[in-house]
């Protein structure tokens, strides 16, 4: 679709194994960088995949800034509901799960505008 981008992001340890934490977001602008459409679904931070409808309606018919994308990703963080396990504590996951959803909806703005831009899995140790 015309002025739609999206991005997957991951953290993972190595290739090989189950992310800590993922994100997806996918977006259609309108003009003046208003958001016309958005879906945003965090991975590995609950028992199944999470649709962030709250983060979401906060963008949603607004203008895409910077104000709008950290009252989405506060949203983010009260929908995950993650674990404490090997991968992580539960804090440690809300903080990457931000900072992941923060990132794709930068990505994803800007594949919308049309510029290629790399994105992808994200390891730790890089």
């Amino acid at each position: 679709m015309k002025n739609s981008g999206g991005a997957y992001l991951a953290f993972k340890r190595s290739a090989p194994v189950y992310a800590t934490a993922s994100a997806a977001v996918q977006l259609t602008l309108g003009g003046s960088d208003t958001c016309k459409d958005v879906r945003i679904v965090l991975g590995c931070v609950g028992l199944t995949a999470i649709r962030a409808k709250e983060a979401e309606k906060t963008l949603q018919g607004k203008t895409l800034d910077e104000k709008k994308i950290e009252t989405a990703v506060a949203a983010v963080r009260a929908a995950a509901e993650p674990q404490d396990d090997m991968r992580g504590s539960a804090d440690y996951k809300r903080v990457l799960i931000a900072a992941l959803v923060r990132r794709a909806i930068g990505i994803a703005a800007r594949r919308a505008r049309g510029e290629q831009v790399e994105g992808g899995h994200e390891y730790a140790g890089r």
